[in-house]
């Protein structure tokens, strides 16, 4: 069982448009309108602004657990010894280097956080080039109930003897997910006070259960721009997730507001169990008009 969210930010930006070939520009002599589109917008964003503003948001909520921070393939920050409280610690590093940074492609900064029950990872992601339809930026906020992760030292056995009482009480699932639905709108409130220029909006926040697959194998690694890339999945990857799974699939697969998925994070059809659906969704610019993403978000 995991708790997944998503929250997506829209900023100021212009189309980018095609250089005027022969044919637009005769087209253009003669009164004609020549079609330069791309369907790719480049947004108004700075690493450095956006650290700040991110930075600001975090300390408003408590996440203040630094996990990583990476610019395209340079890696700024990187936890590896699990301190806690070391957001600021992030916020230094990044500017160290801030200044040599002009332009960037991606940048993908991650906090851990520890509330009402849940294990937290929140990463802010950030496009400075991106489709038409998409955020140039998006938070993705995955958690688990810590009453189901393994103890430390602890076998399958004794894991599964330990949650299969749990996995019938649905009240260990209800009371986390308000917790967690409340934690996404707070992070929402808190990018757009730190971000007042921008638009926040909360695209999803729910419960999904992991479908067992038997059939297929799960995808090594997901892209972190894959629609459903899941950063407690690619931080903190559970050897327990499909034991839990089964352990709650009777109990939660029918509740109301619980979305089955696949192995990749990927929603399927409850009365699927192996599903032959790709891993990144494709989605057409009305899908995303809806609330959705393109494959790459």
């Amino acid at each position: 069982m995991k708790l997944y969210g998503t929250i997506t930010v829209d900023v100021a930006g212009e189309e980018i448009l095609k250089r005027p070939g022969l044919l637009a520009r005769v087209r253009k002599a003669f009164g004609g309108d020549p079609d330069l589109s791309t369907g790719r917008m480049r947004a108004s964003l700075e690493a450095a602004a956006v650290v700040d503003a991110v930075r600001a948001a975090l300390t408003e909520i408590g996440a203040t657990n630094a996990v990583s921070l990476v610019i395209d393939e340079l890696v700024v920050f990187q936890d590896r010894e699990r301190r806690p409280d070391d957001l600021g610690d992030l916020f230094l590093s990044f500017h160290d280097v801030g200044a040599a940074i002009g332009e960037f492609g991606l940048l993908r900064l991650a906090v851990e956080h520890v509330e009402a029950g849940l294990h937290i990872v929140l990463e802010v992601q950030a496009q400075t080039e991106h489709l038409k339809y998409e955020p140039a930026v998006r938070v993705v906020v995955s958690g688990r109930i810590q009453a189901f992760e393994p103890r430390v030292g602890e076998d399958a056995d004794a894991y599964r003897a330990r949650v299969e009482p749990l996995a019938r009480d649905r009240r260990l699932l209800e009371i986390p997910q308000l917790s967690f639905d409340s934690f996404v709108v707070r992070t929402r409130d808190a990018i757009a006070r730190a971000m007042p220029e921008a638009r926040a909006k909360v695209t999803a926040s729910e419960a999904r259960l992991v479908v067992p697959d038997q059939r297929r194998a799960r995808r090594a690694e997901a892209r972190p721009t894959d629609r459903n890339y899941d950063p407690h999945d690619a931080y903190y990857p559970s050897p327990m997730l499909g034991m839990m799974s089964m352990a709650m699939l009777g109990s939660f697969m029918m509740m109301p507001g619980v979305q089955t998925v696949d192995a990749s994070n990927t929603p399927v059809e409850a009365s699927d169990p192996s599903p032959e659906t790709e891993s990144s969704i494709g989605g057409d610019e009305g899908d995303a008009e809806a609330g959705g993403f393109d494959a790459d978000w």
